[in-house]
């Protein structure tokens, strides 16, 4: 009621000024008359209006609680006392039948003091009750009395109307004040605990009208602001509140360019943001949020540590934790970079020959130390360049380099620095490198297209042995194009199981027999341009399908030895990934006992240089293989480079020497004396040693020269298929008793 009361204060110059023209109109009256009622009623009616006038005057100081009650009991009493010497001195008049126009004011005053109720009274029912009691009744009494008739009782009958919808009117308003009071009290309350929530909150929070006017900020806010109070009830413009806040100084251009966009955004009621820095370099996020039913809520971040984070997540996934090199995002990046400078770049991609043996020899903990060296050795190998580090053992290397001769002397100064022996502790350790290397303008002037022929010229150099350096060629484009073909091609046949098998016939000389064939994978006689063998494998390997080609190849080769008369062998090649997937015990076994065959009938066979790149890998499933019966060779010695300490500790059974070895060794000295070593190291491990690639009868003599007891080649028989094979085995063991010694005597 403190508000209701307070009210009361406004109606103070008003009352100043009627009420003593109304207290002389009414005493004029009451003297009028003529008789000592009239004027004492008056006397009563100007000390009621004096009791309101004080309440009044009252009400527009602050109240206490202990005040307001006294106010209000003042105004009451003053409006009841003034309405009863008001209604005494109406009753004076009319009884004392004064002129028409004295009584005709006298009602109208009355009417008035009664409609004040509505007004001034703030709608205080109870006020206006007692106003229609002493004025209305009495008046509307008096008048149906006194004046002539019809006038007199109709017009009492509308004064007693209008007194009673005075008290109506009175009453509704009252109702309706005493709402609007509590639903404001209810806003002021929910304001206080809005305003206590937001003053707690570690974000910094600001609360904004339909204007974007402030209407609460907390301590965090002004804080991030540079401001130290600010006076809400002035309710300040927010976009002046940025203009003026210390801590945006330096943020003008951003600042003013959010503004701008902030008025048309806020009109249209979409959320909005922007990003701003202060003077001391941190990143304020600044957010809008629309109100519903008006009104924003705006949230300041600092954003500056979480940016920080976001820029340090992006260094890390440019870089490569092992070596802190960029890596290959970075490098992709930075050659768009160059290009869009319009810059030369060369760009060169670096791979390790013989890092695997690194790891298998000295462990993958030197294998790390060795990459991070490396890494070191490319990055300052030249002023100007660019070192990333790329999956497995790759590196990429940028240059600003337009001469292509300029670009092979680097290259062969990278491939130097790589070849260098590194040293740990007391280990010395040597790789080798493949280098591809593209340049921009001339062969791509785009990022994507010259990072294409930047690998094509890697895998061109990788293909060789050795440290190689390669420049990209338009050719090797066109080759990847056509080998992307064959590529489809021979994924579509092992999916469909459409894979050949041919078989070569290994002879024993010494009984001038076939005791063994070589199961060797073919490309379909189907019409279509022929692929290689080795090509087909690779092909496979790459593509996670070697298991897929080993098992057709097993399904067709089991059979056709199988319908072979007699125990011949089977030997069949296998590749790493086959090793090093631990299925092929099973599938081995399975295969074989399906076609019938006991599996001491299987002899696997890898290269010299697939073992020797994953030994570790290798041994565990061939100690399975030879577990089970089967028996294990190494193909193509002679072909790679082979650690003979390695070598003695392999689970191998037999040695294929490679047909390489063989080729011309009959009129070359010197080859033919690699060739006696190798089979003299095959004969000295006590290993079933193999020739392949025996063509000629020169090359004949020198196996035999070599006590070599099994040989495998054109001169006996070409690879034939299934169908033809008893007929070669045949063609063979006369080819193999003709040569014998017994035979030429």
């Amino acid at each position: 009621m403190a508000e209701f009361t307070q009210a009361l204060g406004g109606y103070y110059t008003p009352f100043l000024i009627a009420a003593p023209g109304a207290s002389a109109v009414g005493i004029a009256i009451a003297v009028s008359v003529g008789t000592a009622l009239a004027i004492g009623f008056a006397a009563v009616g100007l000390v009621g209006a004096a009791f309101v006038l004080f309440a009044c005057r009252e009400a527009q100081r602050p109240l206490s609680a202990g005040k307001q009650p006294w106010v209000e009991a003042r105004y009451v009493l003053g409006a009841v006392i003034s309405s009863a010497g008001l209604g005494g001195v109406l009753l004076s008049v009319l009884a004392a039948d004064a002129p028409m126009v004295v009584q005709t004011i006298v009602v109208m005053m009355a009417l008035a003091v009664v409609g004040i109720a509505n007004g001034s009274g703030s709608g205080r029912p109870k006020v206006a009750a007692a106003k229609a009691l002493c004025l209305g009744v009495p008046m509307a009494a008096a008048i149906a009395v006194k004046w002539p008739w019809p006038w007199g009782p109709v017009a009492g009958a509308g004064v007693l109307i209008y007194g009673i919808l005075c008290i109506i009117i009175a009453r509704r308003s009252f109702d309706i004040q005493i709402e609007l009071l509590r639903a404001r009290e209810r806003n002021r309350a929910e304001r206080e605990r809005m305003e206590v929530a937001v003053a707690h909150m570690n974000q910094a929070m600001a609360i904004l009208d339909a204007d974007l006017r402030l209407l609460v900020i907390n301590q965090r806010a002004l804080e991030l602001l540079g401001l130290e109070s600010l006076d809400l009830a002035v309710a300040p413009d927010f976009a002046e509140l940025l203009v003026s806040a210390p801590n945006m100084a330096n943020a003008v251009g951003e600042r003013d360019e959010f503004l701008a966009r902030a008025s048309l955004l806020a009109a249209a009621r979409q959320q909005f943001n922007t990003v701003v820095r202060l003077n001391d370099k941190r990143m304020i996020d600044l957010e809008f949020v629309p109100v519903p039913g008006g009104g924003w809520v705006s949230v300041l971040r600092d954003n500056t540590s979480e940016n920080n984070a976001i820029a340090q997540l992006q260094q890390e996934l440019r870089r490569c934790p092992l070596t802190g090199l960029p890596n290959g995002r970075a490098l992709f990046e930075e050659v768009e970079r160059r290009l869009a400078d319009g810059r030369p770049v060369c760009l060169m991609m670096i791979n390790l020959d013989g890092f695997a043996l690194v790891n298998d020899q000295f462990g993958h903990a030197m294998g790390d130390r060795m990459l991070r060296r490396i890494g070191f050795r490319l990055r300052t190998a030249d002023g100007g360049l660019f070192a990333a580090k790329l999956a497995g053992d790759r590196y990429g290397v940028i240059a600003d380099i337009a001469d292509a001769g300029a670009a092979e002397a680097l290259g062969r100064r990278l491939i130097a620095t790589v070849d260098a022996p590194a040293h740990f502790d007391e280990a010395q350790v040597q790789v080798g490198a493949a280098v591809g290397y593209a340049m921009a303008p001339a062969d791509a002037g785009h990022a994507e297209p010259l990072l294409r022929a930047a690998n094509l010229a890697f895998a061109a150099a990788e293909s060789q042995r050795g440290s190689a350096l390669c420049r990209f060629q338009p050719s090797m484009l066109e080759q990847s194009v056509q080998n992307a073909g064959i590529q489809v091609r021979v994924r579509a046949a092992l999916r469909a199981g459409n894979i050949d098998v041919a078989y070569q016939p290994i002879v024993e000389l010494v009984t001038a027999k076939v005791l063994s064939v070589e199961a060797l994978v073919r490309w379909p006689n189907d019409g279509s341009e022929a692929i290689t063998a080795e090509t087909l494998a690779a092909i496979a390997d790459a593509h996670g399908q070697a298991g897929r080609l080993r098992q057709l190849v097993m399904a067709k080769a089991t059979k056709a030895v199988a319908a072979l008369p007699g125990a011949i062998n089977l030997w069949l090649n296998v590749s790493v990934l086959d090793l090093k997937d631990g299925s092929i015990v099973d599938d081995v076994a399975a295969a074989m006992a399906d076609a019938g065959l006991p599996i001491s009938r299987l002899v696997l066979e890898i290269t010299e240089t697939a073992l020797m790149t994953d030994v570790a890998a290798c041994e565990h499933t061939l100690d399975r293989l030879r577990a089970l019966g089967a028996r294990v060779a190494m193909d193509d010695f002679g072909a790679g480079f082979s650690s003979l300490d390695r070598l003695r500790r392999l689970p191998i059974n037999a040695l294929k020497i490679s047909g390489s070895l063989l080729a011309g060794a009959g009129d070359d000295p010197i080859a033919g004396r690699v060739f006696r070593l190798a089979a003299g190291l095959g004969q000295v491990m006590n290993l079933i040693v193999v020739a392949e690639g025996v063509e000629t009868s020169r090359d004949l003599d020198l196996v035999r020269f070599c006590g070599i007891q099994h040989v495998q080649g054109f001169a006996f028989s070409p690879p034939v298929a299934a169908a033809e094979l008893p007929d070669a085995i045949a063609r063979a063991e006369t080819a193999a008793h003709a040569a014998s010694p017994q035979a030429a005597h």
